[in-house]
């Protein structure tokens, strides 16, 4: 089991379904959640195709190397994520 770190930048409106969808798709590959932190509305410097607003969290979690690809493939197949980024934290 690894640690990661889970940015996601999400779509304004559905926040709170796009959350615990994120957290659903986490335990469906068995990744335990360490801790959440909400970082709120933000504008985007770059818009997202339409959007130029973001909803901003991040997730620290831990898992299986190998499954970090597929998680990242499912949060490109949600349109309510506009982007994410997947780091690996120390230790």
């Amino acid at each position: 089991m690894r640690n990661y770190e889970i940015t996601n930048i999400l779509r304004e409106g559905n926040v709170e379904e796009t959350k615990s969808a994120v957290k659903d798709l986490l335990s469906k590959y068995n990744f335990t959640i360490q801790g959440e932190e909400d970082w709120g509305s933000k504008r985007l410097w770059h818009p997202v195709g339409q959007d130029e607003q973001g909803h901003f969290t991040l997730i620290k979690c831990s898992g299986s190397p190998t499954e970090v690809a597929k998680i990242e493939h499912e949060f490109k197949l949600n349109v309510n994520i506009l982007k994410t980024l997947v780091i690996r934290a120390n230790g």
